[in-house]
């Protein structure tokens, strides 16, 4: 009896760990994936890119939302770090002031270059209007932060910022590579144009950094750098980060599976790839419901049912878009989506979808490309809509299938 209790009881825990582990190791991440996460392809982009910043070149890298951009660039930095150089990554959203986007390049720059003291002291020497402010932090550790010591404010601030930080970089002769994420924020600013001026005639003189401006609203982002009017024109290369390819995108999911302990077959992982049109965010997202709830073989009606799950759960995302647009807005935005189109100011295609006139229509195509709701498609020239499960949900379908 007591053996048989002994081995009921060595049964249960086998099972208990089975389940504790099937639970906490999903292998589908649905945050930013860390540098030594399980990352899929990508090794051309990360060779180009890679040697665009050994060359001191300065690059614009765009694409949609959620395709991947800050993955992408930090494993770049990693990279570049470990062959000497100082890497800085900026995040410019939700910017408000001159005074802020001044504070964050001084914090960011503190922050990565708190790891080398002797680093740390030439920045402190050099970026002297600010100054390090250094506190405990329960989870990382600790916290910098940086203060100002100057009264400058404003565009001064902001410039002897860049010019101070243009001196303290000749000091490292391997170089600096500096990332300005979501970099079109600055033009939600009064001073946008100012601010373009200032930063591109202090960032052409230094001559041992790489500038990566990085962006999802493409159409603004791209505008900067490539509007002759503007002070940024043709200083930056243009690179588009493109959708995953289906044969590696479609044997990742199927290993990020087996690594879970579950099987998907080829022909699942390619109606998901399919489904979403190798838009990396959703390469996850499905994947990730289909995992918690399908058993130890991934079933067709397990993708079914997650991509149904997943189109419910961004839904309020979805909803809170169209809320903000006009009405002709959104007539155009589900005319694209019912029917992508190369001509949609054509007479028949306006008709057909009841739409008002050429006049009303082109600003409506104008303002849905540069939220990044729309774009036209570098293969076949029909407008359609960027993000593919949003373009689901336009549909409305009440039955997901394929």
């Amino acid at each position: 009896m007591a053996v048989a209790e002994k081995r009921l009881d060595s049964t249960r825990r086998t099972l208990y760990y089975r389940v504790y582990m099937n639970y906490i190791r999903n292998p589908f991440s649905l945050k930013e994936i860390p540098i030594d996460g399980p990352f899929c392809d990508r090794k051309n982009e990360m060779k180009e890119l890679s040697s665009h910043a050994r060359n001191f070149a300065n690059v614009v890298l765009y694409s949609p939302r959620r395709f991947g951009k800050t993955s992408l660039v930090k494993r770049v930095q990693e990279a570049l770090h470990e062959n000497g150089m100082i890497t800085v990554y900026v995040d410019f959203f939700g910017i408000d002031s001159l005074e802020d986007v001044a504070t964050r390049f001084a914090t960011y720059s503190y922050s990565y270059c708190h790891h080398n003291e002797t680093l740390f002291k030439k920045a402190m020497k050099f970026i002297s209007i600010w100054r390090p402010v250094i506190k405990p932090d329960p989870e990382m550790g600790i916290t910098i932060t940086a203060e100002p010591t100057t009264q400058l404010n404003g565009l001064k601030l902001l410039e002897e910022t860049f010019s101070l930080f243009g001196r303290f970089v000749k000091e490292h002769g391997p170089g600096f590579h500096i990332v300005l994420d979501e970099f079109q924020e600055i033009t939600e600013l009064r001073e946008s144009k100012q601010i373009e001026g200032m930063l591109r005639s202090q960032i052409q003189t230094q001559r041992n950094v790489s500038y990566f401006f990085v962006g999802s609203r493409r159409r603004i982002l791209l505008d900067i750098f490539n509007d002759e009017k503007r002070p940024f024109y043709k200083s930056a290369i243009n690179y588009a980060l493109g959708p995953l390819p289906r044969k590696e995108a479609v044997a990742f999911i199927i290993d990020q599976f087996r690594a879970g302990n579950k099987t998907c077959s080829p022909q699942i992982a390619g109606r998901i790839y399919d489904r979403v049109r190798g838009y990396p965010y959703y390469l996850q997202r499905i994947p990730y419901s289909i995992y918690e709830l399908s058993g130890g073989t991934v079933k067709s009606s397990d993708y079914e049912k997650a991509l149904r799950n997943v189109l419910q759960e961004e839904k309020p995302f979805y909803q809170a878009k169209l809320e903000g647009l006009y009405p002709v807005w959104k007539q155009v935005l589900h005319a694209l989506s019912a029917e992508p189109v190369t001509s949609p100011l054509s007479t028949t295609y306006l008709k057909r979808h009841n739409l008002s006139s050429p006049g009303s229509t082109q600003p409506a195509l104008k303002n849905l490309i540069a939220l990044d709701y729309i774009e036209k498609s570098d293969e076949d020239g029909r407008y359609h809509v960027v993000d593919p499960l949003f373009d689901l949900y336009l549909k409305q379908l009440v039955t997901v299938h394929d």
